[in-house]
C-alpha cells in the first residue's frame, strides 16, 4: 500500500500461525523500500546524476558521463580512459541483468568507492629517477595538502589549479598553504595533528573518579576539547610564535571552564569565548584543564605523567622506560608514610635505585604543574592539606619554583622546541615515520622558522613545501 507523505513507520506484521500453533520463529531477511514516485530528485540524487538516458542519450553514454564526474571528484583527479572503461564494465554488468538504469548506476558508484584510487591517495607524477623519488603530480599534491590540513578532497580552488598544472609553483602553493589554514575547515587540522600530540584524543574516555569529580560531564570534555583546539587554531592563523604554546596571556572559556580557571561570573553561557588572563600561572597548553586531565590518575594528580608528557610532547626527548615489577605509589602506602604528601611519597619511591633513572628526569618537571588539580583548578594544598610544593628543575635550567617559571624555562628553550614540533609535524604530512634524510630535513625546518620568529604557520608551510612532501617514493 502506498502511505501517506511524511515521516511513518515501518513494521512488518507476521502471518497467524496455524492452530496449533508450531515453532514461532519469524525470519526476515530484507525489506525494499521504493518511492514515493513522483517526488523530484534530491539534491543529492542530481549531484551524483548529471546524465539521464533519453531519445537523445543512449544508456551507456549516459552512464559514462556520470561516471566521468564522479570519478574526478572520488579519485581526486580526472580518470584515465582505462579506469572509466573499468567502471562502465560495471555498469554493464548491473544493465545486462535488466537492472532498472539508477540501480545499474548505483553498482556502478560502488565500484569506485571500493577502487583504490578513491581508498588511497594515487600518483599522476612523472617517470622515476634512479634514486627511486618521484616529483608528485599537480592532483596528488593538491590531494596531500588537502588532507594534510582539511582532512577531506581537494575544493574546487586546489582541483582548478591542479588541473591548470600550476599547483607546484613555489609563491602559489605557498599562498594556498595559507588560504587552507585561513579557512574554517583547517579546524581538522587540530583533531588529526594536534589533538593527538596533546593527548587530548583520550579526553571523551578519560577514566575519572566521578565520585571525587563530578564535575567531569562530556559536556565539560568537549568544552576542554574545545578550549585546546581554538587556541591552537588562533596561534596557528593569526601567525603567532609557536612558543605561545607554552606561554600565552589568552584562552578560550565558557561558564563552566571558568569556573574552573577561578573566574566564575565573568563568563557566561555554554559558548567559548576568547578571554583575557592576567595570572601568570595560567596560559598555553600546560596548563589547559584539558592536558591536566589527561596526564592525571582517575583520583589525583601524577608528577610522573605530567613530566612525562612535558619531555616528550614538548621537548621531544623520549622518557627512559620503567623497570618490570616496580610497585606503585598506592602499593607503597604504609603507616610510616601515611603522613606524607604525593610529592613525599614520590620522592621516597625514587630513593630505589631501579625507580631513580626515570624519576629524576620525570618528577621535578610534573612538579612544576602540582598547584593544579586533576581537572586544571589551582590549588595551594594538596589532597593530604599539606602545602603543594611546586619546586622542580629542568635539566640544564636550573631550579623553578611554579607553573610560571616552569613555562619560563621551557621557552628558553625554544630551538630544542621548535625542532622537536618540526619533526612531530613533518612526519604526520608525510603519514609515516621520519627517515634519516627527513631527520635532515627537519632541522632545516627548525632552523628556517626560528630565523622568522618560530612561527606556527610558518612551519606548516614550510612542511607543506618542502622536498620530502613534494615528493614520493617509488617501487625500484
Amino acid at each position: 500500500p502506498r502511505p501517506p507523505a511524511g515521516k511513518a513507520p515501518v513494521a512488518k506484521e507476521p502471518a497467524k500461525p496455524p492452530a496449533p500453533p508450531t515453532v514461532r520463529t519469524l525470519l526476515i531477511e530484507t525489506i525494499d523500500l521504493v518511492g514515493p514516485p513522483g517526488q523530484a530528485p534530491s539534491a543529492a540524487q542530481r549531484r551524483l546524476f548529471t546524465a539521464v538516458p533519453g531519445k537523445d542519450l543512449a544508456k551507456r553514454e549516459a552512464a559514462r558521463r556520470i561516471a566521468t564526474d564522479f570519478a574526478r571528484r572520488a579519485y581526486r583527479r580526472p580518470a584515465t580512459a582505462a579506469e572509466i572503461d573499468v567502471l562502465l564494465s560495471v555498469f554493464d554488468l548491473a544493465d545486462g541483468q535488466d537492472e532498472v538504469f539508477s540501480e545499474a548506476v548505483k553498482l556502478m558508484l560502488k565500484g569506485a568507492l571500493v577502487s583504490p584510487q578513491f581508498l588511497f591517495i594515487t600518483g599522476d607524477s612523472g617517470g622515476d629517477d634512479p634514486a627511486g623519488v618521484a616529483p608528485l603530480g599537480d592532483h596528488e599534491l593538491a590531494a596531500r595538502l588537502s588532507y594534510f590540513l582539511w582532512s577531506t578532497m581537494p575544493d574546487d580552488e586546489l582541483a582548478a589549479l591542479a588541473d591548470a598544472g600550476t599547483l607546484h609553483e613555489p609563491a602559489r602553493l605557498a599562498q594556498q598553504v595559507r588560504r587552507l589554514i585561513a579557512d574554517p575547515r583547517s579546524v581538522a587540522f587540530f583533531d588529526s595533528f594536534a589533538a593527538p600530540w596533546l593527548g587530548l584524543d583520550r579526553l571523551d574516555a578519560l577514566p575519572v573518579d566521578e565520585q571525587r569529580f563530578p564535575q567531569l560531564t562530556p559536556a565539560l570534555r568537549r568544552a576542554m576539547y574545545d578550549e585546546a583546539a581554538q587556541f591552537f587554531g588562533a596561534v596557528l592563523r593569526e601567525d603567532r610564535s609557536l612558543l605561545e604554546l607554552i606561554d600565552a596571556d589568552f584562552t578560550y572559556l565558557n561558564a563552566p571552564l571558568a569556573k574552573l580557571y577561578g573566574l566564575e561570573g565573568e563568563v557566561k553561557g555554554p559558548q567559548l569565548r576568547r578571554v583575557a588572563l592576567t595570572d601568570v600561572n595560567r596560559g598555553g597548553l600546560l596548563t589547559m584543564p584539558g592536558v591536566l586531565a589527561v596526564t592525571s590518575l582517575p583520583n589525583r594528580t601524577s608528577p610522573v605523567k605530567r613530566g612525562r608528557w612535558v619531555l616528550e610532547q614538548i621537548l621531544g626527548q623520549p622518557a627512559p622506560q620503567p623497570p618490570m615489577n616496580v610497585a606503585a605509589l598506592e602499593q607503597q602506602d604504609t603507616p610510616a608514610n601515611a603522613g606524607l604528601n604525593l610529592r613525599g611519597r614520590t620522592e621516597l619511591h625514587r630513593r630505589d635505585p631501579a625507580c631513580a633513572g626515570c624519576h629524576r628526569v620525570l618528577d621535578p618537571l610534573g612538579f612544576g604543574l602540582e598547584n593544579f588539580d586533576p581537572l586544571g583548578r589551582w590549588r595551594e594544598r594538596d589532597d593530604t592539606g599539606l602545602a603543594v610544593d611546586a619546586t622542580g628543575e629542568l635539566p640544564g635550567s636550573g631550579a623553578f619554583h611554579s607553573p610560571h617559571e616552569l613555562k619560563r624555562a621551557l621557552a628558553a628553550r625554544r630551538d630544542q622546541i621548535c625542532r622537536a614540533l618540526a619533526g612531530r609535524l613533518l612526519a604526520h604530512a608525510l603519514c609515516r615515520s621520519l627517515t634519516g634524510y627527513d631527520e635532515i630535513v627537519a632541522d632545516d625546518l627548525a632552523a628556517a622558522i626560528a630565523a622568522d620568529g618560530c612561527k606556527l604557520q610558518s612551519l606548516v608551510v614550510a612542511v607543506a613545501t618542502s622536498y620530502p612532501f613534494l615528493n614520493r617514493r617509488t617501487e625500484r
